[in-house]
C-alpha cells in the first residue's frame, strides 16, 4: 500500500512539472497545490516531509516555487522557518 501511495505521489508531481507554464504564469495558487497533493495521497505530515525535503535539497528553488503561488513574503517565512527545522 505505501508503494502506491508514492507512486501516486510521484505521478502527481510529474505531471505538474511536465507543465511549468502553470507555475510560470501563476496559473497554479496554493490552493490547488494542495488539492493536488491531497488528491495524491499526502496527509498533512507527508506535505511538511516534501516542504523539509525540498528545502534541504533546492532552498533556493523552494522560495521561487512558494513565490509562484502567490503566497505572501510572510507565510513565505514561515514554512521556510519550520522547513528548516530537524
Amino acid at each position: 500500500m505505501e508503494i502506491q501511495k508514492i507512486r501516486q505521489q510521484q505521478h502527481s508531481i510529474m505531471t505538474l512539472l511536465k507543465e511549468p507554464e502553470l507555475l510560470n504564469r501563476g496559473l497554479l495558487t496554493k490552493e490547488r497545490w494542495v488539492e493536488i497533493l491531497r488528491e495524491s495521497g499526502m496527509n498533512d505530515q507527508d506535505m511538511i516531509n516534501w516542504h523539509k525535503r525540498f528545502e534541504q535539497m533546492e532552498p533556493l528553488g523552494h522560495l521561487k516555487f512558494l513565490q509562484s503561488l502567490n503566497i505572501s513574503e510572510n507565510e513565505i517565512a514561515e514554512i521556510r522557518g519550520w522547513s528548516r527545522e530537524p
